[in-house]
């Protein structure tokens, strides 16, 4: 299956779509450059501003115009505005932040520990965000309260990541 993936927002969001490549690709799957030519397209969406959640929306519907046959919505605006995600044209499936490290086990009817290993090489994503260095995901969540910061309601408490 040919999989297009986009993200939106910040490090923790880029980290996490690399590491759905990883497990797309490990599973036999190839990740395009172009939506155009995707049979599924993952997009990891933002909400920090009104901005970031309007792009989310854009690029969802950017999908059902190219005719993507099937779309997953996952990332902090389809956490906190599922039914609004799940209304956009061309979207499948929700998968909220909680349940994004079991997104593509889940999709793909594998168990999750059939990505416990990391490879030794590493393949950047294809298309105009090709980088050399990839992020880390060390934390997930905050526990502070900030008036006019969104991320405790879309990523919830802190956790911290389990290394490997």
């Amino acid at each position: 299956m040919k999989i297009f993936l986009d993200t939106i927002g910040c490090r923790l969001n880029q980290a996490e779509i690399e590491t759905i490549a990883r497990q797309f690709r490990a599973a036999g799957h190839a990740i395009v450059a172009s939506a155009a030519e995707a049979d599924l397209a993952v997009v990891n969406t933002c909400t920090v501003t009104s901005a970031a959640a309007s792009d989310s929306r854009a690029a969802l519907r950017r999908l059902a115009r190219l005719g993507v046959g099937e779309v997953v919505a996952t990332g902090c605006w389809a956490t906190l505005e599922p039914e609004a995600a799940a209304a956009l044209p061309g979207v499948r499936r929700i998968v909220p932040n909680p349940e994004k490290d079991s997104l593509v086990a889940d999709l793909l009817h594998l168990p999750l520990c059939s990505f416990d290993l990391e490879p030794l090489a590493r393949q950047p994503l294809p298309g105009l965000r090709l980088r050399t260095r990839a992020f880390i995901k060390a934390q997930d969540g905050c526990d502070n309260a900030c008036t006019f910061c969104i991320t405790t309601a879309a990523r919830g408490p802190v956790r911290r990541c389990r290394p490997g």
